[in-house]
């Protein structure tokens, strides 16, 4: 007997008070978000097969650094009685959202005194959403789908007047213009949820914006939303090297609605193409007509495998040799009390955009240093929820590159398999070896040596093999 699968929906609303901080590029100007061009939100999916019930929250921020999530988390725990094995947090890291980096960095003085407080909001508001969509689960049927649509590409773009690496557009890089589409409807076809997966950095709106947005994965849920009737959650994928084809250092407040909109279309018409119902059509006769036309009724087939499968699995990743993190220290202690006072005597913009920008890499610099020389490795837990033995739902911390991605998908043993990053704790990139020798800005700023993407990519397969031997 198929055991019955269950799906459930919620959302909250989590956008932050005008006024916060909002330091999310090193070009900017200013500090403070200075209103809301759309709201922000947390949207839960629980989903329920026999014993098994697993939560995903997709949330339109940046990320949560590991204090925060640690909060979160167990929040959720607490509320849900779930095992944190069982709970995660995707996160669609908006750069347009408020900031989540107390402690770590301040190059922004205007705006953190919101930010403590904003965090400590998100946490009944996402540990309550979680519970509201346990609350909502009802008997549903799940099957997965795929589209197309190249509003990414690599970013990784070398500068023509010297060949140093910027981001911008590389159109010979690697990229993923996969649609990832899940469609769960009720038992009597109406919709329940959609899931969109898509890798792509959402930096469409740039540092001349001062307005809170969900960048472009706001739009793909509005419009999928407004097509099918579904909720839609957006689950980021390995987007450490991809970047949006339009939009981020020029126009990018217009442009990412242009991009959502692309995007979400083609997720709506991938998941208009999905059929959860299991259909076996059987010939029952000819009715003459100018041609004769054969009579075909459709009944249902037999209903497929959703049984839900969780694992873990804690990986260690190699750290690279880095700087020593007093000078990084002390050269941003220099540049941050620079750009105050360049603000405090209304300086020279273009100075104040340099000076942002050389405290912000090097706090992250200097924090990075400080982490490495801590250990030569780091601890990296990969979550994979599979459903049936066709999806897979795999992801971990940080900012992997795109390869990391499609490597794993193309020897994953579930057919319709999505990796991404950005989930449960935030912390730095995760580059392919590839990129080390030509180095830019990821390479800049990432603590993890050249092999650690390998091991991850490795470490994930096993890890779904493992979970596939499962349900053989």
């Amino acid at each position: 007997m198929t055991t019955q699968f269950m799906a459930g929906v919620a959302r909250a609303d989590i956008t932050p008070p005008v006024g916060i901080a909002q330091p999310n590029w090193g070009a900017q100007l200013h500090e403070r978000a200075a209103g809301i061009d759309l709201p922000l939100w947390a949207t839960a999916l629980a989903l329920r097969s026999g014993d098994e019930t697993i939560v995903i929250v997709d949330l339109d921020i940046a990320y949560l650094f590991p204090e925060q999530a640690e909060k979160v988390l167990a929040a959720v725990h607490r509320l849900t009685g779930l095992p944190l094995s069982h709970i995660r947090l995707s996160y669609t890291h908006t750069h347009s959202g408020p900031a989540v980096n107390i402690g770590r960095g301040g190059w922004t003085k205007e705006g953190m005194e919101m930010v403590g407080p904003y965090l400590e909001s998100l946490v009944p508001k996402i540990a309550g959403v979680a519970w509201e969509a346990i609350g909502a689960l009802q008997p549903a049927r799940i099957k997965a789908g795929a589209g197309h649509s190249e509003i990414a590409v690599n970013r990784r773009f070398h500068r023509p007047e010297d060949g140093v690496i910027v981001v911008g557009h590389n159109y010979e890089g690697a990229v993923d213009h996969q649609v990832s589409v899940l469609r769960i409807d009720a038992l009597d076809g109406s919709p329940i949820a959609a899931v969109v997966g898509y890798a792509c950095h959402p930096i469409t709106v740039g540092p001349d914006n001062d307005l809170i947005t969900p960048d472009y994965p706001g739009i793909v849920k509005r419009v999928v939303e407004a097509a099918t009737g579904a909720t839609t959650l957006f689950l980021q994928g390995a987007a450490g090297n991809i970047g949006p084809v339009r939009g981020c250092a020029r126009n990018g407040a217009v442009e990412y609605k242009v991009l959502g909109q692309r995007l979400g279309l083609a997720a709506a018409a991938a998941w208009s193409e999905i059929d959860p119902i299991p259909r076996e059509y059987t010939y029952i006769g000819t009715l003459e007509s100018g041609a004769p036309l054969g009579i075909f009724v459709d009944e249902m087939g037999e209903e497929p495998d959703r049984t839900i499968r969780v694992g873990i699995k804690t990986v260690q990743l190699p750290h690279r040799e880095y700087e020593a993190p007093e000078r990084l220290e002390a050269a941003y202690e220099a540049n941050v009390a620079r750009l105050q006072e360049l603000r405090e005597t209304d300086g020279d913009s273009n100075e104040i955009r340099r000076v942002t920008m050389e405290s912000k890499r090097t706090s992250m610099r200097a924090r990075l240093a400080r982490d490495v020389n801590e250990s030569p490795s780091r601890e990296w837990e990969l979550q994979a929820f599979t459903i049936g033995d066709d999806i897979a739902l795999i992801c971990g911390p940080g900012e992997p590159f795109v390869e990391i991605g499609l490597a794993i998908k193309e020897a994953s043993p579930f057919s319709a398999t999505w990796f991404g990053g950005y989930s449960n704790v935030g912390f730095a990139y995760l580059p392919w070896s590839d990129a080390y020798p030509l180095g830019g800005y990821e390479i800049e700023v990432t603590p993890f040596a050249p092999e650690a993407g390998h091991v991850l990519a490795e470490a994930a397969i096993d890890l779904l093999n493992e979970i596939r031997s499962r349900g053989a």
